[in-house]
This record gives C-alpha cells, sequence and structure tokens, in this order.
C-alpha cells in the first residue's frame, strides 16, 4: 500500500531519472495525398525494418499525416495502401542518429493490387529540425582507416570539431585519447568550446565520467551503428553542457547471423620513422633506431536473432550483439631523468652540504648544517652516527639506483641519473545489446558496456619507479517504448554510469 504522497514522489523521482538521457530513437513522418494533391485519411501506411524484419503499422489522419516516432536507426521500407489507389512502397530510407525523415506519397488511382516501387529519392532539405550536425554511418565506421581504432577520430571529420587535450593525438595510442589510458578516452572541442564543456551518451545514456567530461571508453567501431557530432542549434533534449554533442549508437542484431574476428598489429618496423629523429646527424653518423612498440588491437563482434534450438526462436522478434575488444601494448624506450641519494648520504654522511661552493655566477652557495632532532644541536661534521640511523632507511637503499654521475651540487642539480622505462597497457572491453519485440506497440531494450578493469603501467620520473593506472568501468542502458496510439507514446529509459 502507498500513500498519495508517496506516488507523487516516485513519480517525481522518475521524471527526474528520466531527463538525465536524451534519446536516440528516430521518426519517420510524412503525409499521404492523391495525384491532386487532396489529403487522404485513413491511408494504411506499413514501416518495416529492412534488417530485423520488424514491422509497424498506422493510418493517415484527418489531415493526411502519419508519423512512426522513437524507431532504430537503419534503413526501412514504407508502404501505403488505400482503396481505390495504386499501394506505393518506398525502399531504402535510411534513418540516422535523432533525425527526422519525411516520407511523402502521391498515390495514383488505380487497384491497391497494382503496386508502385520507388527503390530511392532524391536527397531532401530536412525541414523538420534545425540541429547543426553530421552523422557517421556504421560502413564508414567501419571502413574508413581510424588511427588506433578510436571512433573520436571520426568525429573530427566535421568542420569545427577537432581533438580535445585530453583526447588528441597522444603519441602512444594513436589518437583519440591520452587521459588516463592512451588511446582510449574519447575528447573532443567545437567551434572554441573547451572539451571540459562536450556531453556525450551511449544508446541515449550519459557515456562521460563525472570530472571532466570525457568518455573513458571507446566502442569497436564494428560494434557501433552511427556516431553524430551536434556543433549547434540544440532541440530542447539536449542540456547539460555547451559544447559538442557526441552521439553514439551501438549496432543492434538483425534477423541473419554475422560475426568477425579481427586483430590489429601495429609496431616499429611498420611505423614511419620520426622526420626529425635522424635529420639533424650527418652523413657519417650513424642512424637512431626507431622507437619500439608493440600493440595488438583484437576482438570479435557476433549478432543475429536469439536463437536456442528446440526452444526459441527470436526471428522478427528478439536480437542480440557481442562485441569483445583487447588491447596489448608493450613501449620500451620512454627515458625518464631522476635525482638519486650518493651512497654518502644514505650512510649519513653529509659534509659536502658544508662546501657547497659556487654557483653559475661565481656566487658562494650557503652551507647546510644538518641538526639532532633530540637535542637541537649540529651533528659534527655533518655525518649522523651510524647508530642513529633506521635499519628500514637502510633496507630502502636496494630500490634505489646509484647516481651515473656527480654534479656540483645535489641540491640544486636537476637530476644524476637517465633511464629507459617501458609502458605497458592492458585493456579489455565487452560489449552486450539485446532487442526484444513485444508487439509493434511495446519493444525492450537493455545495453550493457564495460572494461573490467584497465592497466597502465608507465616510467614515471625515476624509469624505474613507475606509476601504474588500475580502473573499471561500467555504463548500462535500458529503454521501454510503448504506443498507445499514433499520437501518444511512453518511452522510459534507465542509466546507470560508473567510471
Amino acid at each position: 500500500f502507498m500513500t498519495r504522497p508517496f506516488v507523487y514522489l516516485l513519480a517525481l523521482c522518475c521524471l527526474a531519472i528520466s531527463a538525465l538521457a536524451q534519446t536516440t530513437s528516430t521518426s519517420i513522418l510524412g503525409s499521404v495525398a492523391d495525384s491532386s494533391g487532396s489529403v487522404m485519411a485513413g491511408a494504411k501506411v506499413t514501416l518495416t525494418n529492412v534488417r530485423t524484419g520488424v514491422k509497424a503499422e498506422t493510418t493517415t489522419t484527418s489531415s493526411g499525416d502519419y508519423v512512426f516516432p522513437l524507431i532504430d536507426v537503419g534503413e526501412y521500407e514504407v508502404a501505403v495502401e488505400m482503396s481505390g489507389f495504386k499501394s506505393e512502397v518506398r525502399k531504402g530510407v535510411l534513418v540516422q542518429i535523432n533525425e527526422k525523415v519525411r516520407v511523402d506519397f502521391n498515390l495514383a488511382v488505380g487497384q491497391v493490387t497494382e503496386r508502385i516501387e520507388v527503390s530511392a529519392a532524391a536527397t531532401q532539405l530536412k525541414t523538420d529540425e534545425v540541429s547543426l550536425g553530421t552523422a557517421v554511418e556504421q560502413r564508414r565506421l567501419v571502413e574508413l582507416p581510424v588511427n588506433g581504432r578510436n571512433v573520436g577520430n571520426l568525429a573530427t571529420l566535421q568542420a569545427g570539431v577537432m581533438f580535445g587535450p585530453r583526447g588528441g593525438l597522444d603519441g602512444q595510442g594513436g589518437g583519440g585519447g591520452g587521459i588516463p589510458i592512451p588511446g582510449q578516452t574519447i575528447a573532443i572541442v567545437a567551434n572554441g568550446q573547451r572539451e571540459v564543456n562536450q556531453h556525450a551518451t551511449l544508446d541515449g545514456v550519459v557515456a562521460t565520467e563525472a570530472r571532466v567530461n570525457t568518455v573513458p571508453f571507446s566502442p569497436s567501431p564494428e560494434a557501433m551503428e552511427e556516431v553524430k557530432v551536434l556543433t549547434g542549434s540544440y532541440s530542447a533534449e539536449y542540456g547539460f553542457n555547451s559544447g559538442a554533442q557526441l552521439v553514439m549508437v551501438m549496432r543492434s542484431g538483425g534477423n541473419d547471423f554475422h560475426g568477425s574476428v579481427y586483430n590489429f598489429l601495429r609496431n616499429e618496423k611498420l611505423d614511419a620513422e620520426d622526420y626529425f629523429q635522424n635529420y639533424f646527424r650527418g652523413p657519417t653518423t650513424p642512424r637512431s633506431p626507431k622507437q619500439q612498440i608493440r600493440q595488438n588491437q583484437f576482438g570479435a563482434v557476433f549478432s543475429g536473432p536469439v536463437w536456442i534450438p528446440k526452444l526459441y526462436n527470436g526471428k522478427n522478434r528478439t536480437f542480440f550483439m557481442f562485441n569483445y575488444e583487447g588491447r596489448r601494448r608493450r613501449q620500451p624506450g620512454r627515458t625518464g631523468q631522476a635525482l638519486y641519494p650518493t651512497d654518502d648520504f644514505f650512510n649519513g654522511n653529509f659534509s659536502a652540504l658544508l662546501d657547497r661552493g659556487n654557483n653559475a655566477a661565481g656566487a658562494p652557495l650557503p652551507g647546510v648544517q644538518i641538526v639532532d632532532p633530540l637535542t637541537g644541536t649540529p651533528f659534527a661534521n655533518n655525518i649522523i652516527p651510524a647508530n642513529r640511523i633506521s635499519p628500514t632507511a637502510r633496507a630502502l637503499r636496494s630500490f634505489f639506483e646509484r647516481p651515473q654521475f656527480a654534479v656540483r651540487d645535489i641540491l640544486t642539480a636537476g637530476f644524476n641519473y637517465i633511464g629507459v622505462g617501458t609502458t605497458n597497457i592492458d585493456d579489455d572491453q565487452y560489449f552486450t545489446k539485446i532487442d526484444h519485440n513485444f508487439s509493434d506497440k511495446d519493444k525492450v531494450m537493455f545495453r550493457y558496456a564495460s572494461n573490467l578493469p584497465f592497466f597502465l603501467d608507465a616510467p614515471g620520473d625515476a624509469p624505474q619507479l613507475t606509476y601504474r593506472v588500475e580502473g573499471r568501468n561500467n555504463n548500462i542502458a535500458t529503454q521501454y517504448i510503448h504506443l498507445f496510439s499514433p499520437r501518444v507514446l511512453n518511452e522510459f529509459r534507465y542509466g546507470y554510469v560508473q567510471s
């Protein structure tokens, strides 16, 4: 039993949750008239998704209009029937992210059994929405060469859009991301707005982390349906930020099984040499070798109808898509500098600090006296007695490198050791999407994205002392759509983000 105030509060919370996501569904709309231009009410309009075979039906209103709201991205066929007129079918109707596609009909007098098919239509000026943006469809996502396989690269194909400092060509990941994992993050800027002002969604759910609004993972291009960047004149459903709106939709399964397995290799044997690496070397000077890199990006995509032998056949009803992508990189050769204590310092002999010599300008540097913290008196000749040095401190000596060269003054020297470290990346990403159609009026979607976990080991200021980044990201999206009538519908969407 729930009291009325509690019901109101629950409804208000649901509205607040729903406001955190934007729909990625699209619409096909239009009007039906006869050859003289008179509107036709009650005409039957049938919409068919070419990939899944899912159909939806409606009838034109008294003004001859029809609309199919909240449909998925993809290719459709639209058919119209009316007694006393020839039926007509429009094929190859492509619908992109958040796009309202207008398909108008002018029926000719004749028998319904007579059928007119139009395979393609001329591109029309879009007058039903004013957003400024460009969509990259699935074919270009898969076939265009993408450095680092980061779909954020394709967003920069639009005028006024470029990589942000946290998501640009970092020289380590092949573009499209540098913080915290090179090559993974998506961060873009548009028309002068900072990258922290971008907003990104994946299947209608927020995909950015809360600190600087970067997308902490990059789905495989093979698993994406479309990527769209909006740069101005956003509709009312967009908010949060004033910069670029990055809208991503993952691919759904269809009535046919499709799969692919891939492995992309990158190493210095295949890379070009840096232009300036040996630019200033003389003809007799040995050339320096290219910096080593070993990177593999591998995975698989599999999609189709949910089919359980002798139990369930999901053709035209239930579909799935699964994608796994792993990345392994070993990149030695990163140079680092460090300042290490001398053996005398570790043994408590700081006498060198009493006479530090002169600075670069010739002025004497002030000496530093080591004082006993227990008595407040200076140690004789700046030497700490051996029995006052902690055994733990002595044991730490084995973890430090020895200085490679002497410095004039250790307090002002920048470094006395130069070493080479290795950057290691281990990253595994998983994406799963399920679509189910109960009827032409009810459908649900569930999508789960994660990388559990990712690792980055990279040299720090001291090359042999690396820093390690370990993290995990989870992103869940669910959607339920119910059509009460051609003009009344409900969409419920819930998302969960962990970064």
